[in-house]
């Protein structure tokens, strides 16, 4: 009975002190400004059982803790550093948040066999995340990548936006989307327009050859595009509205959930551009009317995402889907003075995207990580007779090419910055089938099969040295052995010095053997006869920064240098042939073909007021068919500048930034039919755009609006041989569509 007795009295207190107990809560906090974080993720994580509690700081920046134990807690939020710390039981805690100043804070995974901070990787990986992509009011790739130095961008009014990095094109330039790459290159080239950022958590830029991570496409570098992943709030939702005076109006919106190991998210949104042209009008007849022709095709565009993920504590699964359907109209200028007749032309693009993950932990130290995916990419033509007198049409021509790519890359390893030594082995198969009647003989397909290893060694905390090699099989062409060498070396505990050399290679893509593409603006032929890219590629990085923990100022200076030694690039040149009226665009091989530059860039910051950041590039190119050594004088340079301010006014809690590029005088080659090279010279121009940010509503509703390409550029001189894009004539190239006003509501919901 006494027993009995004691026993009630303890569970009697115990559940008084569950009832009338204080419970106790974590208070996040930025620490300049010591204001609120609302909407901050927070995980509890239990020390014995493992167990995770995952919640979300209310409209105060608050968060109760569970339970009366011993927690280890993570707190992250966008623009801030983690944080993550044990607490103890029976107390409040207020945390403090400092932030992300530089992308040495990022965490990266391109080219990292695991997740990993941006300094320690070995690689030179430059992140624009998602406040750069707000920041700049970016609404797809081409407007992000437009103020990086030695990113050059080549806008075709119907192909879309292309680029070259540190001189080289696209084609050399692995474009990613979590790791898989896209497809649906026209005219060679990805187009950047139809890669939307609205759902991108952040961008990561690697300068440099990764020729034996991601093999042929990658001599300059790669660009992977990271979507957001859901990875603790119950329940997040959001709209976006854009509108540009030029006629565009893009809407969007997007749902996501986490229960326990399940997160599931699905997004999607229209984007649509009226068109735009600064032709002068024609006279028809004795009548003046307006040029029918547009330089900037009307397009609409249509986007969908959806993604699940299973995480369990040693293994994640994940299913992505990706759905992008495009119509663009090239309306043709009438063909005669006395009657209202032209060509029009529709193009529909469409790419699907489906991709499977899975990562499993083998033992303590080993990492096993499976990625498989199919793209599927069509693009369909369309050519109309239009009789405008009597508003009928005829369809004149219709044709479709028609691209599926299967992707499967095998990993495994223990790749760990923090090691002596560590290695990753995998296997990165590639098969791309094309089909259609522009494509020779109707179908064409191409294999790439590789193996590759690399391995880490840490001499000591300074010096780590990375050499690797793949060997690859290829359907149509001999593939050499690839070698590649990083190094990485910390001279000072703020200073970080970083080298890379590899011998690139790259085999012909099916578009540049086999693929026609002609209209009535366009007249590419494909070249089956191409020989395989072969280069040298080295890059170097020397980056200090003064990034201290509870400092309110910031500063950071990089340098940098490359060279590309290249033989038998594939190039898409204008050759005027004998007998024909209009020059042809065709792919050939340039038999030396080199770029040297380099660059430097200094930012600071003044957390929380004020960021400055400039940067100054200069990329050299050389060309010739002959295998002769050249010195630096015949090079042509290519200058470029980039500054960026973004001022915060506390009081009124409005951010406003200012972007300026200056692109130097550009040069292009075109090519005779006698393999004699002409030069293209492309003249220089500047932008600038303005951007004003406000947040309402406890930071849900965010406003944003201001300027784009405020001194109204159109059109740039060209001088000797064309427009350097594809069209058939002309002695100018487009960049823009003049001084256009925007604005943007973005609503989010967190739960």
């Amino acid at each position: 009975m006494i027993g009995l007795k004691y026993k009630c009295i303890l569970t009697f207190l115990f559940m008084s002190s569950m009832i009338f107990g204080q419970e106790h809560t974590i208070r996040v906090v930025d620490f300049k400004s010591n204001e609120t974080i609302p909407y901050a993720h927070v995980c509890f994580e239990e020390l014995e059982s493992d167990s995770k509690y995952y919640m979300v700081t209310t409209k105060d920046g608050v968060a109760n803790i569970p339970g009366n134990r011993e927690l280890i807690v993570a707190v992250s939020f966008v623009g801030y550093k983690a944080y993550i710390d044990t607490i103890k039981p029976g107390k409040d805690y207020t945390i403090e948040l400092y932030p992300k100043v530089f992308d040495i804070d990022q965490v990266v995974v391109t080219a990292n066999f695991t997740p990993q901070k941006a300094d320690q990787s070995i690689y030179n990986v430059k992140v624009i995340d998602r406040r750069d992509i707000d920041m700049k009011a970016a609404t797809n790739l081409s407007d992000i990548m437009a103020n990086v130095v030695n990113v050059k961008l080549k806008h075709d009014p119907a192909l879309g936006t292309s680029l070259r990095l540190k001189g080289l094109s696209g084609n050399n330039v692995k474009i990613l989307i979590d790791g898989v790459p896209i497809i649906g290159r026209v005219g060679g080239n990805i187009d950047l327009s139809q890669l939307n950022l609205y759902n991108i958590d952040h961008i990561e830029l690697v300068e440099g050859p990764l020729s034996v991570i991601y093999g042929s496409n990658a001599l300059a570098g790669a660009i992977n595009i990271i979507t957001k992943e859901n990875e603790y709030s119950k329940l997040t939702a959001r709209a976006n509205t854009y509108y540009e005076s030029v006629g565009t109006y893009n809407v969007d919106g997007g749902i996501s959930s986490k229960h326990g190991k399940h997160s599931f998210a699905l997004s999607g949104g229209r984007n649509f551009f009226g068109g735009f042209s600064d032709q002068d009008d024609i006279i028809v007849g004795n009548n003046v009317v307006e040029d029918r022709y547009s330089e900037w095709k009307p397009k609409e565009q249509y986007n969908a995402d959806l993604y699940y993920t299973l995480n369990n504590k040693r293994n994640k699964l994940k299913y992505q889907s990706s759905f992008m359907r495009e119509r663009l109209q090239s309306k043709g200028s009438l063909q005669s003075p006395q009657y209202y007749t032209a060509f029009d032309d529709w193009f529909y693009s469409t790419r699907f995207t489906n991709r499977l993950e899975f990562t499993q932990k083998i033992g303590a130290e080993y990492t096993l990580n499976m990625l498989g995916s199919h793209s599927y990419y069509q693009r369909r033509n369309t050519t109309y007779f239009m009789d405008l007198d009597q508003l009928t049409s005829t369809l004149t021509n219709e044709d479709t090419t028609k691209f599926n790519a299967f992707v499967y890359r095998l990993l495994i390893g223990n790749s760990n910055p923090e090691k002596k030594l560590s290695f990753v082995t995998g296997i990165d198969l590639n098969y791309e089938m094309a089909t259609g009647e522009k494509i020779l003989d109707n179908e064409k397909e191409l294999g790439d099969y590789a193996v590759f290893t690399s391995v880490m060694y840490k001499f000591n905390e300074q010096i780590s040295v990375q050499p690797g090699i793949r060997l690859a099989y290829n359907s149509q062409y001999d593939v050499p052995p690839v070698p590649s060498i990083n190094v990485k070396w910390n001279i000072l505990p703020r200073l970080t010095a970083r080298a890379s050399y590899a011998r690139g290679y790259r085999a012909p893509s099916l578009k540049e053997l086999y693929i026609y593409f002609v209209d009535i603006n366009h007249n590419i032929q494909p070249n089956e006869n191409l020989k395989a890219e072969h280069g040298n590629n080295f890059d170097f990085a020397l980056k200090f920064n003064t990034d201290r923990d509870k400092k309110l100022h910031y500063s950071q200076v990089e340098l940098g240098a490359f060279y590309n030694d290249m033989s038998n690039i594939i190039y898409l040149a204008k050759r005027q042939l004998p007998d024909e009226k209009d020059p042809i665009y065709q792919y050939i091989n340039i038999v030396n073909y080199n770029t040297i530059g380099g660059q430097v860039s200094f930012q600071y910051n003044y957390y929380p007021y004020m960021n400055f950041a400039v940067s100054f590039g200069e990329t050299g190119t050389y060309s010739s068919f002959n295998g002769s050594k050249n010195s630096l004088s015949d090079y042509k340079f290519s200058p470029d500048l980039n500054v960026n301010v973004t001022n915060q006014i506390q009081k009124l809690g409005l951010s406003i930034t200012l972007s300026y590029k200056y692109t130097g005088k550009s040069y292009l080659y075109d090519v005779d039919e006698n393999d004699q090279i002409s030069l293209t010279t492309l003249a220089d121009y500047h932008n600038m755009d303005l951007t004003f940010i406000r947040k309402f509503f406890t930071n849900r509703l965010t406003i944003t609006a201001g300027v784009k390409n405020l001194f109204d550029n159109t059109s740039i001189d060209v001088i000797g041989g064309g427009t350097g894009t594809a069209h058939t004539s002309g002695d100018s190239s487009p960049i823009g569509y003049g001084r256009i006003y925007f604005a943007r509501l973005s609503y989010n919901i967190f739960k």
